[in-house]
């Protein structure tokens, strides 16, 4: 179980432990508490490391014209002309190298699409640009990364090599990010940065089709990142954020009490050189109908220790014959939340106008699977009313992969109920596995989101979310 307690005047909530762990949410004064310690250890060189990234929520909407937008994996070809994607161009790729593109199913659980679904919502239907909440949710994610961690000086730089192509309106703009690179300071902030090349076009003038020069542009602005053992998720600058525009096209309206909640904007390089590919207004507010999809969703990174190479064992003479026999492992199944103190405290409220938010990030949730025959597994989440009253509906989390391993997949995101919905007052996956898949421990998280009413009253609210293993 996690207790979650959340309060709106006052000192730091005192934070409470039971067998599994406490999750604290203070709306006033608190600061977040990460899953791992200050570590003391030197730099570690890492591989294998993986990022996974949905952009926003407008990368996977419907569109009004082409179907959708999309994700492709590489850098796609050039089609001579604004039009649309046809499955015969072959343009369209879920795996190219190191790349991957993954969207989830209703339980959560990530595949690679097909040129048939890969407009479809986790439910199977059609995504329509009449709803900023129907998404596909697809995401790109780079593996085999490689670079160097400091958690004792908050720093980092890994790099991986690999393309994925951004793809609006069905192909009528697109462009592509090559060889991203994660840079993390000390004061918390971080970068992604890689080489942006496409197409200038123009959807108001089908005729516009010029090559762009390879540019690097910032994808995410990045705070208060937390470099766990294993890695960490942070949800990119965007909320709050300004951008510049050229005179003569369309710029980002003035703050106002309607679209506070989603107002900003992503890095400046990126939006100029969106400004070339006709895409500029899809990557910030611009007061359109869609402007609720737009803000940056969140970003995972793992990664391991690379380990010290050694000697071979020199060839037995004589050219004996060596035979050992490893006999099949009946296994275990076994899960444990990460740390001895099992506290999160949630960030300090901000009034959004409509309501308040505070947001955090669960504690990390280790499954290791090394069964005979990898039979299915699945761990869920669901909260109970807060007390004083408060809905439980109100709290909402987007669930990740922290470390790969154990065919682990992350659930689906779950809305905070504050306009609609049940929020985790119903049972939601954080992150599960089908049968046969391969043996290991995989490191799940997720991103918190309590939003509750603005009429809400000074107090302390607590509820209690209980986490389920099945398999």
């Amino acid at each position: 179980m996690y207790r979650i307690t959340a309060r709106r005047t006052g000192a730091r909530a005192n934070t409470r432990r039971t067998l599994t762990g406490v999750v604290a949410g203070a709306l006033a004064v608190s600061g977040l508490i990460a899953g791992a310690g200050s570590a003391s250890a030197a730099p570690v060189q890492v591989s294998g490391a993986s990022f996974a990234w949905g952009l926003s929520g407008e990368q996977g909407g419907g569109a009004f014209f082409g179907g959708c937008n999309f994700l492709s994996a590489g850098k796609a070809g050039d089609t001579g002309s604004s039009r649309l994607w046809t499955q015969a161009d072959g343009l369209y790729s879920t795996h190219d190298g190191d790349v991957s593109v993954e969207k989830p199913d209703s339980a959560g659980a990530w595949s690679q699409p097909s040129w048939a679904t890969k407009c479809q919502d986790p439910n199977g239907a059609a995504v329509s640009a009449g709803s900023t909440t129907s998404l596909t949710r697809n995401r790109v994610v780079f593996h085999n990364g490689t670079g160097t961690v400091d958690r004792s000086a908050g720093t980092a730089t890994v790099h991986w090599q690999g393309s994925f192509t951004s793809v609006f309106y069905g192909g009528l703009t697109y462009w592509s990010a090559t060889d991203p690179t994660l840079t993390v300071k000390a004061d918390g902030t971080g970068t992604l940065t890689a080489t942006a090349s496409g197409y200038g076009a123009d959807m108001n003038d089908p005729g516009k089709w010029v090559p762009l020069p390879a540019t690097t542009v910032t994808l995410a602005n990045l705070s208060h990142v937390e470099l766990g053992e294993s890695g960490f998720t942070v949800t990119p600058d965007y909320l709050g954020v300004a951008v510049s525009v050229p005179a003569g096209t369309t710029g980002q309206p003035a703050k106002s009490a309607a679209n506070t909640p989603y107002w900003g904007s992503f890095p400046q390089s990126f939006v100029d050189f969106q400004q070339l590919t006709g895409q500029s207004s899809y990557w910030f507010t611009s007061g359109g109908a869609r402007d609720a999809a737009k803000p940056a969703t969140p970003l995972s990174v793992s990664y391991t220790a690379a380990g010290g190479g050694g000697d071979d064992p020199a060839a037995s003479e004589g050219e004996q014959t060596i035979t050992a026999t490893v006999p099949e492992q009946a296994g275990e199944f076994t899960w444990t939340i990460d740390g001895t103190d099992h506290a999160v405290t949630l960030t300090d409220a901000v009034n959004k106008g409509a309501y308040l938010q505070s947001t955090g990030d669960l504690k990390p949730v280790k499954v290791t699977d090394t069964r005979a025959g990898a039979p299915a597994w699945s761990v869920s989440g669901q909260t109970g009313d807060f007390t004083g009253g408060l809905s439980g509906k109100y709290l909402g989390w987007t669930p990740s992969v922290v470390a790969d391993g154990a065919g682990a997949h992350a659930g689906a995101a779950v809305a905070s109920g504050i306009d609609s919905g049940a929020g985790l007052t119903g049972s939601a996956v954080l992150g599960s596995a089908g049968a046969g898949h391969a043996k290991g421990t995989a490191t799940l998280g997720a991103a918190l989101d309590l939003r509750l009413p603005a009429t809400t009253e000074s107090g302390t609210y607590t509820t209690t979310l209980t986490l389920t293993a099945l398999s």
